[in-house]
């Protein structure tokens, strides 16, 4: 379905014709780059999901919390504080 691409002189048409010209030339550039964008987001997620499988090693073990310790209360915004203190 390929039409060969004709030569339009765009002063040559009337009202519709630059209507539909510039209607079809639009659809095309919008067309373009939603798959421009979609091709990179398909990269995107093949690359993550290749970094993430490659860094699955058997032989390195799962992160570990080594020390946890609560916030005080200077770190709390005063208006997140459960009693309201200043």
């Amino acid at each position: 379905m390929n039409h060969p691409k004709k030569n339009i002189e765009f002063d040559r048409l009337n009202l519709i014709g630059k209507a539909v010209y510039v209607g079809g030339a639009t659809l095309r550039f919008v067309a373009g780059s939603i798959e421009a964008v979609v091709d990179r987001a398909v990269d995107v997620y093949i690359d993550a999901e290749r970094a993430f499988k490659q860094g699955m090693d058997p032989n390195i073990e799962d992160a570990k919390i080594l020390d946890e310790r609560g916030r005080t209360d200077s770190e709390v915004p005063r208006d997140k504080r459960p009693d309201g203190s200043t």
